[in-house]
């Protein structure tokens, strides 16, 4: 019998097999994959973007969550105003030194694979067992034991740790196998949706597929209230628009979504050109076409499809536009509206929105209440980061916390 059961061996398994076996607990590991950490491998262009350093007490500015609360889920998990420190430091006791580019935390090695080797190795020299290709089909309990059902085995533990992930990638390992556990144990779930991706738009961008442009962006309500704001590189593609910036705004779109609203995006493609130059542009252009005169400062392309989905009279298309089409093309520039029709799919998803709610599951040591010796970590809970390390650092802090926690509990037994 072991002291903790955990099932899923990504970032926040481990984690909490780490922990916990540092201080001398029993751990097993059961990955239903034929390696741990598929998904790290994958993680910031195979470069794993670990942690960030832009962290404030509003923790709702990089997480997204159905719990009306999660901000101070979150800083009762975290403890302080750094959790990039943690995570730093935890790194660093497996023999693994980061590098900073803009407040982006990498290994120095710029390799996903340097985290995962050192991670394997510390795992190997605490004696945590590591069941590979092993699935949780089933849990249940007796006498306050823990019995797990795999393919081929069956594991008694006295802890459980549900850190099987997310929906999203599912060639990396994503699936509905933990949620579907979850249900087993009549775990209060919420909607599980695709984040971290694509938006499909109600326009037709075909036209401009592949373009792309600094700009803000600003995520609206369906009743017009401002809820988010973005900005970076926007990238068109032939079903909508990509990107970081997009993905940061797709945690909160599919929300709205999911309750059948409608949101849009208020983009301002020129924010660093002011009115008075795209004017003078336009006076010293009398001769050109309005595409033209565009093409001073975005892609001919995007110029065109500003043009063709603002409401200007037929002159635009000559060089005999008024005034008032100038003004009406710079307010397009400035504040075009892109209506979002719904999230691309799991298989183009980073990371799930959704899944264990949060009021049922203490922060300080992520079990899960009412019921003893049970805990969940990581993507499978419903927590979402933005772009920028913060589902990493969240997967690992919350699993440190439970290999902790479940160490406490067994002293003061």
């Amino acid at each position: 019998m072991y002291d903790i059961c955990i099932i899923g061996g990504g970032a926040s398994g481990i984690a909490c097999a780490i922990t916990a076996a540092r201080k001398g607990l029993s751990c097993i590991i059961l990955e239903k994959e034929d390696k741990l950490g598929k998904k790290i491998y994958a993680t910031g262009n195979g470069r794993c973007n670990i942690t960030n350093h832009s962290f404030d007490e509003d923790y709702s500015t990089y997480y997204n969550s159905e719990y009306d609360d999660y901000a101070a889920f979150l800083s009762k998990l975290f403890e302080t105003q750094n959790p990039d420190k943690e995570i730093i430091d935890f790194l660093y006791s497996i023999g693994i030194v980061t590098y900073d580019i803009n407040n982006y935390v990498y290994p120095h090695s710029l390799q996903s694979s340097s985290v995962m080797w050192a991670l394997n190795d510390e795992l190997t020299e605490l004696g945590v067992k590591t069941l590979l290709k092993a699935c949780a089909l089933e849990i249940c309990t007796n006498d306050g034991i823990y019995i797990i059902k795999t393919q081929n085995e069956q594991i008694e533990a006295l802890n459980v740790v549900l850190a099987c992930g997310g929906a999203s990638y599912a060639n990396l390992g994503g699936s509905d196998k933990g949620y579907k556990l979850a249900e087993s144990l009549k775990l209060q779930l919420t909607d599980i949706r695709p984040s971290l991706c694509g938006l499909v738009t109600e326009e037709d961008t075909n036209s401009i597929s592949g373009v792309r442009v600094k700009s803000k962006a600003t995520l609206f309500s369906e009743n017009g209230n401002p809820i988010c704001k973005e900005e970076g590189e926007l990238q068109f593609t032939d079903y909508g628009i990509s990107g970081i910036m997009t993905f940061n705004l797709s945690g909160k779109a599919g929300r709205m979504i999911s309750n059948s609203e409608k949101p849009y995006v208020m983009i301002d493609f020129l924010p660093d050109i002011s009115d008075k130059a795209i004017y003078s542009a336009f006076e010293k252009g009398k001769k050109r076409k309005a595409k033209a005169v565009l093409n001073n400062f975005i892609n001919d392309k995007l110029a065109g499809f500003v043009i063709d989905n603002t409401n200007l009279n037929a002159e635009i298309y000559s060089n005999n536009y008024t005034e008032d089409n100038i003004s009406a093309l710079i307010y397009a520039l400035h504040i075009f509206k892109l209506e979002i029709k719904e999230l691309r799919d799991f298989d183009n998803a980073q990371v799930t929105s959704g899944g264990i709610a949060l009021d049922i599951i203490n922060p300080s040591d992520m079990s899960i209440k009412d019921m003893p010796g049970l805990y969940a970590v990581g993507e499978l809970t419903d927590i979402d980061g933005i772009c920028g390390g913060y589902n990493l650092t969240y997967a690992i802090i919350s699993g440190i916390r439970a290999g902790k926690g479940i160490y406490d509990k067994i002293k003061s037994d």
